[in-house]
């Protein structure tokens, strides 16, 4: 009697390479994420500070301390939002399942998009286009909206997506990862103009009126109220001293925004002293910085 060994080994070399590919598969996935976060988080970071004509690096936000932060952030919001996100497909689930008619026809349409990837695929692209509609209608001119042109901008999207996403996902092996790349490629471009613009209006509102706005914050800038006292030099006239919105440092040199003469001035450590209150004192000197910002 002869007993073969072969199949089971090769049962566990064919699992060993699949697992890893799947390590490497969410590997790729995290990693081209963070680099997509850190991107479109340094593109606003960079239209929010130009407003006061200043760099991310010239206040001490390099690629690491945004990441940092944008993560610190996310992981709050996650801890937030999940919660939400998991109740409601529940009840949205149990909803279903209480009627007949619902349910069969939720299960005919899980059915179809399992079946036919094609549909999947349009249905992807479809989200898109949408995206795309939706950015163009609320910053391109009001007539998208009054002559109906958002329908056709809709499908035009849609019919420029389809064909991409079809292609990416004809690969054997790297099809889903290929078209889970470009879809964020996609949203990348969407959130790059969304947040950027967002942004750059955040930051003309804080340009005027020297109030930090909470997206800001949660793109990791930390602008921060706080009273100047600058040293005295011979031969040069230094600013007045006051309260003024403090933007951040970088190698040794503090960058402050004087809201009542729209000026961004540079100092050194040794050049200016920065004081900040608690409390009721930080709330009055906020207050006396939106007052400088109305002469």
């Amino acid at each position: 009697m002869q007993t073969t060994t072969a199949p089971p080994a090769e049962t566990a070399r064919t699992r060993v390479p699949a697992k890893k590919d799947a390590l490497q598969a969410i590997v790729t996935l995290l990693g081209l994420g963070g680099v997509l976060l850190t991107g479109i988080q340094y593109w606003a970071v960079d239209r929010y500070l130009a407003q006061f004509g200043v760099t991310p690096e010239e206040v001490g936000l390099d690629t690491a301390v945004l990441l940092t932060r944008a993560a610190t952030a996310l992981a709050f919001l996650g801890f937030l939002i999940v919660p939400l996100l998991l109740f409601w497909p529940g009840m949205f689930t149990v909803g279903m399942a209480e009627r007949s008619n619902r349910s069969r026809a939720s299960r005919f349409v899980l059915r179809e998009f399992r079946r036919r990837p094609g549909l999947r695929t349009l249905a992807l692209a479809a989200l898109v286009g949408l995206g795309w509609t939706a950015v163009a209608a609320l910053d391109g001119p009001g007539a998208l909206l009054h002559e109906g042109l958002w329908a056709m901008m809709w499908v035009a999207g849609t019919l420029i997506a389809a064909p991409a996403l079809h292609l990416a996902g004809k690969h054997r092996t790297l099809g889903p990862l290929l078209r889970m790349c470009l879809v964020a490629f996609l949203l990348t471009g969407l959130c790059l103009t969304c947040l950027g613009d967002a942004m750059e209006k955040r930051g003309m509102q804080t340009a005027e009126s020297a109030r930090p706005s909470g997206l800001a914050y949660l793109l990791g800038i930390r602008p921060q109220i706080v009273r100047a006292d600058f040293a005295e030099t011979v031969g040069n006239a230094e600013p007045a001293d006051g309260p003024m919105l403090y933007l951040g440092q970088a190698a040794g040199v503090h960058v402050l925004y004087d809201c009542a003469t729209s000026t961004v001035i540079r100092k050194t450590a040794v050049q200016v002293q920065l004081t900040s209150q608690i409390g009721r004192g930080q709330e009055i000197l906020a207050l006396e910085v939106e007052r400088s910002c109305r002469r």
